[in-house]
């Protein structure tokens, strides 16, 4: 079977990488790649815009592809499953409408209110001043969120007016995000401890995967600008039989019954962000499509054959998915002045790397000379019997890789709590 996985980060290279090593798949291609996903086993970049359905089309009916894996958010909230609907391709990812959990945060909050998933309470706005009228009644920290897409950037736990103030000025009055600032929502600020809670869902079920927590912010000790991502743990040293149990009864279950009374057939991967204190989970976002950095320590641990896992899943016939009991991690490594601005196109070298994965993300090849072409442009991978063996794996190699003004978290497997 030929596929094609959508997308061009570190999360698309790991699930490149883990369907070369099916039998069962002649050729991958990677639309449009990095400089990367190319190198590994079956592998074919092709130079196209994940939004650019017609041309992904052609190349579908050019290669003889059979399924489409999409990786990130942007095509399935613009409709790549809807599109290909008629074609006979299978595509691994909800519609457009279940893609608005996503999509849309005002509509996700919506959702949760009206299936009685425990969240955070909050307020929708689409105007500004009303925002900043809100703003001056609320008590500090508070969360605002852009409404649409924004690159993982569209969210800011305000801790006093002003930056809150100032936040609702450039998103909805500067369109710091475009359209995805036309509304917003000002919400609960939850504290406890952040979890990431990943699988697939179709209509017969949820499948978990491996728990993995995800570490946000950009410096070391937890502090800084949130990112799409600094690094990853996997399993979740908070997870536990009393928690696990609360997270199914109250957010999956709910979920999967919402999903199924909006006549939602979803078919696709499921990540529930969650905040947990004292074992009760409080959702903070839902996210269509798996997460990044979690998804490099997953597919080292998935024992399963993946494609099967995905074919099964659109059959709505999977039942069980096998991991391994050794523990993984990622460390990312990042462009200098992400998650805000930075240079691209610096020269990359890499030097021998022993008992790790090096998943590329914002890298590119021009002329056989390896670039950065992102904020993040490296997750340096181990999988070890425990977490501790993971972290001196990716430390020690980490200083062979080098580039200029790169950045990363020295602390990745450390334990926070809030």
């Amino acid at each position: 079977m030929n596929v094609l996985v959508v997308g061009q980060g570190g999360r698309e290279h790991a699930l490149a990488w883990k369907l070369s090593k099916s039998k069962q798949v002649s050729k991958i291609f990677v639309a449009p790649g990095n400089g990367g996903t190319a190198n590994e086993a079956k592998c074919f970049n092709k130079s196209i815009n994940v939004n650019n359905f017609s041309a992904l089309e052609e190349l579908v009916n050019s290669e003889n592809i059979e399924l489409i894996v999409v990786g990130p958010e942007d095509p399935l909230v613009n409709g790549i499953n809807d599109y290909f609907k008629d074609s006979g391709v299978k595509v691994f990812g909800p519609t457009k409408e279940g893609a608005q959990l996503e999509g849309s945060k005002i509509f996700s909050k919506k959702f949760m209110f009206e299936n009685n998933i425990p969240t955070g309470a909050a307020n929708f706005f689409s105007e500004s001043k009303l925002a900043k009228n809100y703003l001056q009644t609320v008590e500090f920290p508070i969360v605002l969120k852009a409404d649409g897409l924004a690159a993982g950037k569209g969210v800011l736990v305000a801790k006093e007016l002003g930056e809150a103030m100032q936040w609702i000025e450039d998103v909805m009055e500067k369109n710091k995000f475009g359209d995805a600032g036309n509304e917003v929502l000002i919400e609960e600020c939850l504290f406890g401890t952040e979890l990431s809670y990943m699988g697939i869902m179709t209509p017969k079920g949820f499948y978990p995967f491996e728990t993995s927590v995800d570490y946000k912010p950009l410096l070391d000790g937890n502090s800084g600008p949130n990112t799409g991502g600094m690094g990853c743990m996997s399993p979740s040293p908070f997870m536990n039989s009393e928690l696990l149990k609360n997270i199914n009864e109250q957010v999956v279950e709910p979920t999967a019954h919402g999903l199924r009374k909006a006549k939602i057939d979803f078919y696709g991967f499921m990540y529930f962000g969650l905040m947990v204190k004292d074992n009760q989970p409080k959702v903070l976002e839902y996210n269509c499509r798996l997460g990044d950095p979690e998804t490099q320590c997953l597919m080292l641990q998935l024992e399963s054959d993946i494609l099967e896992v995905l074919l099964d899943a659109l059959s709505n016939n999977l039942e069980n998915i096998s991991w391994s009991k050794e523990s993984s991690m990622g460390v990312v490594i990042a462009s200098g002045g992400y998650p805000e601005s930075y240079k691209k196109d610096q020269h990359i070298e890499i030097l021998d790397l022993n008992e790790v994965k090096l998943f590329h993300a914002g890298t590119k090849k021009e002329n056989g000379e390896l670039l950065t072409s992102g904020g993040r442009v490296f997750s340096l991978n181990a999988k070890a019997p425990d977490l501790e063996a993971c972290k001196k794996t990716i430390y020690t190699n980490i200083k062979n890789i080098k580039f200029n003004n790169m950045v990363y978290r020295k602390d990745i497997g450390d334990i926070y709590e809030s």
